[in-house]
């Protein structure tokens, strides 16, 4: 699947691309340089979550007082209640 983009370049620069590139070349020709040149946002992600496990596995204790603040003035035997949720939004 394709999408059409429009871009605006300077004048200059648009003659200097159509003078280099053959017209049936060119969304072959930014697609690669797009490629080449823009972040991958899934890789970053996945670099941060092996950072942040290798934080955890490496300062358990920080961990483990997270996990016991997570539940602070929660009730855990609540359930959650469709009806009683419908009829707070309607006051």
């Amino acid at each position: 699947m394709t999408t059409q983009v429009l871009i605006r370049l300077p004048t200059e620069v648009a003659r200097r691309f159509r003078n280099a590139i053959p017209a049936r070349q060119r969304s072959e020709f930014v697609r690669k340089l797009l490629e080449e040149n823009l972040p991958n946002v899934d890789d970053h992600m996945y670099e941060l979550a092996l950072q942040a496990e290798a934080f955890d596995r490496a300062n358990p204790e920080e961990v483990s007082e997270l996990d016991a603040t997570l539940m602070d003035g929660l009730d855990p035997n609540e359930t959650f209640d469709n009806a009683k949720l419908l009829a707070l939004c309607q006051k």
